[in-house]
């Protein structure tokens, strides 16, 4: 009971204080025994020591983003499933011609055409057909650490994808391919 107890404080402590470093908490107990038995006039003494020790480390900061994931996936089960099966993107699953929808019913026409030729770090040209402002401002993007990265054309990040079955969503965002 008092192990658990000490590994609650711990995480308590690292998920208040949002701390960075590793916090380790140790007990140990020792515990001897004295036997001394008289045979005629021989005296035997026998004293036998155990020690007993446990120790917990833990990174705050990971159990204090594991506690909050767990909590964003428990009010946003939509966005824990797609972080569940979104694999890596690659840059060449992002070329060409996509549907893209925001919810908006203003949307429906919404086509982006992802260039191949890259620029500077990478970044690549989009170009958007048919796509209210909110969505036509995608003028460059690039994939970086396994999401599309979309930028405005003046080089502010606007939204990151992952790449789900075949499709890009996040953000409010999902890129089916074109089949037209």
């Amino acid at each position: 009971m008092v192990r658990i107890t000490a590994l609650a404080a711990v995480a308590v402590v690292a998920l208040a204080g949002g701390v960075a470093q590793a916090q380790t908490t140790g007990s140990s107990t020792t515990r001897s025994t004295t036997t001394t038995t008289t045979d005629g006039t021989t005296t035997r003494t026998v004293t036998r020591s155990t020690t007993t020790g446990v120790t917990v480390g833990v990174d705050g900061e990971k159990v204090g983003e594991a506690v909050g994931q767990a909590l964003i996936d428990r009010l946003d089960p939509g966005q824990a499933r797609i972080r569940r099966l979104a694999e890596p993107a690659r840059t060449e699953d992002a070329f060409g011609a996509w549907r893209v929808t925001d919810g908006g019913r203003d949307a429906a026409e919404c086509r982006l055409e992802l260039g191949e030729k890259a620029g500077f770090l990478g970044v690549r040209s989009a170009r958007a057909t048919g796509c209210p402002g909110r969505l036509s401002q995608m003028g460059k993007w690039r994939v970086q650490t396994g999401e599309l990265v979309f930028y405005t054309n003046a080089g502010a990040e606007l939204r990151r994808l992952k790449y789900v079955e075949g499709r890009f969503v996040g953000g409010g965002v999902e890129m089916t391919r074109d089949q037209d």
